[in-house]
């Protein structure tokens, strides 16, 4: 019996241990399925030096290209071998909450669809019209179009090769570093609270969600100061109206569209 107690006692705390250890490297896992696709945003980016008439905005070049998508497919291979060897769940499983987590899964109804569609649309209007007002406030300075080196590349590209790249090259990378952990936090709090855990009362949930949001609306719009002080009020305002509405729908793609509309919009009028 005393063998029996001993073993016992020394395999629960093992049992644990290896739990926990299996549980940071799913984590860890989705990380790197997360980095991966954070490259694979910015290869969509640089794809763009291959459509004639571009002219690159920010440094894209064809080797930046095969840089970023080799970056990314090291990323995805070292998240499978991982999983593999010493992860609990398998690779697909990790791209599965992956794309759950930072809210990817495509529209279940087309209802659902239409209504993200709505809301990204209608986000985007109000993204136009802030920028309009931001320009108007008193204090608040802005780069003339012929100072700025992206708006003097812009002048040199068809206006039909500025929409598409407003529209799919920058939304995807920013809404998922600055917009994909927020929902996912969201959600992990929201699932606390179906269960009865720590995050059940509202005021807990935004106590950690407020700060958070705080600190990533302040490091998108810091990563904006290029156009001058009007354009980083502009970026705060933006960052905010995206997660707002991701928050809101749980799910990225209301943001991706208005985030691409506006884009669009602004790179082919500036």
């Amino acid at each position: 019996m005393e063998v029996h107690r001993t073993e016992s006692a020394f395999s629960g705390p093992v049992g644990r241990l290896r739990s926990i250890v299996q549980r940071a490297i799913d984590l860890l896992v989705c990380i790197i399925l997360w980095c991966a696709a954070l490259v694979a945003a910015q290869a969509v980016r640089e794809v763009f030096v291959f459509v004639p008439g571009f002219v690159p905005l920010a440094g894209e070049s064809p080797e930046g290209f095969f840089t970023f998508v080799g970056s990314a497919s090291g990323l995805a291979v070292m998240a499978v071998l991982l999983a593999t060897g010493a992860g609990s769940i398998s690779a697909r499983a990790a791209v599965r909450r992956l794309v759950d987590g930072v809210g990817l899964r495509p529209a279940g109804t087309v209802q659902q669809g239409l209504r993200w569609v709505t809301v990204g649309l209608a986000a985007a209007v109000v993204l136009a019209a802030v920028a309009e007002l931001v320009v108007s406030l008193p204090g608040l300075t802005s780069v003339r179009a012929a100072e700025d080196p992206r708006y003097v590349a812009l002048a040199q590209t068809p206006n039909l090769i500025r929409f598409r790249f407003g529209l799919i090259a920058p939304a995807p990378l920013e809404e998922l570093l600055f917009r994909g952990p927020l929902l996912a936090l969201w959600l992990a709090l929201l699932a606390s609270q179906s269960r009865g855990g720590w995050a059940s009362r509202r005021w807990v949930r935004w106590s950690l969600m407020a700060p958070v949001i705080a600190a990533s609306v302040l490091v998108f719009a810091s990563l904006h100061t290029m156009g001058g002080s009007a354009n980083v009020a502009h970026a705060a305002a933006n960052g905010l109206i995206t997660t707002a509405v991701t928050l809101w729908q749980r799910s990225l793609f209301p943001a991706l569209t208005a985030h691409g509309l506006y884009d669009a919009y602004a790179f082919t009028w500036p």
